[in-house]
């Protein structure tokens, strides 16, 4: 054998090399091409789960309602329609927009205090009762101070019926903490926080209008970064919000109201509020020169829009086991409990309150159905039986 022999056997032998190269990528394309396929197939799997869970029915519904007219601490100004705004709120909810009763819970005034909205919030109502699929509605109105005043943290407060202006961060409602506790301890993928409260000078306080400092309202995306909430604020973060002169309620809340109603309850939420943003602006333009409200929402949530309205598919009573440690709310009911328990007894059994002058309006009757013929039959009551002092205490 020559020294080439076995050289050219072994040339002989050894594969094309284009040939090899076209083996190899044959089963590496293929393999690419099933895991883009499987990759693709995954995507659109996880696009399909994810617009499931948009369009889940609403399974329950639950609401908390704040308004604040009047104030512990003398210094802050009395606001005219708080009460009466979270009022008709909390009526339209249970009346109209197919929310249960013992479903929504109101503070009114003195039954607003921090302790309890952080509570019905975070500790005995919302977080206790609430699941992924249900819709969770929080609606306050009351004054408020915005970021710019708190130089450490630019914190947002909301101000409590107990709260002092000048110890916010320790006596204040903070938004941020308020957005927390919803993300945190409140189960529901579906919120609402409407506010219909902004800011004014405490100097010179136009008596029509919301507020402690003349600065600007919260800022409706940024509390609602990442919260994963719906955000609705009464006015833009450099305006105010206005109580009417044309009516008994606070400009924005009517309008949104009537806005909810235009188209009955199957009303989209954007359409109302966007309705409510014109008519809002306009009565506002036209009754104080020179002003502008113009309300803002931002939505971190995806999915259908949402309707206020809409019936929930499986409604529960609230277990007897929570609602028995709930404390008493504002609704009409409890009220006139506690007034009757006040015109019985001259205090208010559950304080201890020293005894106070009872004085019969027709504001004391304005939950009821009729409340003139109620005052009027009160004072011939009273004339029929002026010579009896055990009367009073019937």
């Amino acid at each position: 054998y020559s020294l080439s022999a076995p050289s050219q056997a072994a040339d002989a032998a050894k594969p094309n090399d284009n040939h090899t190269e076209t083996e190899k990528s044959q089963p590496t394309e293929q393999i690419d091409s099933a895991a883009k396929s499987e990759t693709a197939e995954g995507d659109a799997e996880a696009a399909a789960a994810a617009e499931e869970v948009k369009s889940r029915p609403v399974r329950d519904k639950w609401a908390l309602v704040i308004g604040i007219s009047n104030f512990k601490e003398k210094s802050i100004p009395k606001l005219k329609y708080s009460t009466k705004d979270a009022n008709d709120f909390y009526k339209y909810l249970i009346n109209e927009a197919n929310f249960r009763k013992d479903h929504v819970r109101i503070l009114l005034d003195e039954d607003a205090t921090q302790r309890r909205i952080l509570e019905e919030i975070g500790d005995n109502f919302l977080a206790r009762v609430t699941e992924p699929d249900d819709l969770v509605v929080i609606f306050i109105s009351s004054h408020g101070s915005p970021s710019q005043l708190d130089a450490l943290k630019k914190a947002n407060y909301l101000i409590a019926y107990d709260s002092d202006p000048k110890a916010l961060f320790s006596s204040g409602i903070e938004m941020q903490k308020v957005n927390a506790i919803l993300k945190d301890r409140v189960r529901s993928e579906r919120v609402l926080l409407v506010l219909d409260a902004c800011h004014s000078g405490n100097v010179n306080v136009n008596k029509n209008a919301k507020g402690i400092y003349r600065v600007g309202n919260f800022d409706a995306q940024a509390l609602a970064q990442g919260s994963g909430q719906m955000v609705i604020c009464s006015s833009a973060p450099d305006e105010q919000s206005w109580e009417s002169k044309r009516y008994e309620n606070g400009v924005f809340t009517r309008k949104l109201l009537e806005n909810l109603r235009k188209h009955g309850p199957a009303t989209p939420l954007s359409e109302a509020v966007k309705g409510s943003v014109f008519d809002t602006n306009q009565e506002v333009k036209q009754d104080y020169p020179g002003m502008r409200q113009n309300p803002q929402v931002h939505s971190a949530w995806e999915g259908e829009d949402l309707i206020l309205a809409v019936r929930p598919i499986d409604p529960k009573p609230i277990p007897a086991t929570i609602f028995k440690e709930l404390e008493p709310d504002s609704s009409p009911e409890n009220l006139r409990k506690r007034r009757h328990d006040q015109f019985v007894y001259g205090y208010k059994p559950d304080t201890g309150d020293a005894p106070q002058n009872l004085v019969l309006t027709r504001q004391y009757f304005s939950d009821v159905e009729d409340p003139h013929s109620a005052y009027t039959a009160a004072c011939e009551a009273q004339a029929a039986h002026f010579n009896e002092p055990d009367f009073y205490y019937r």
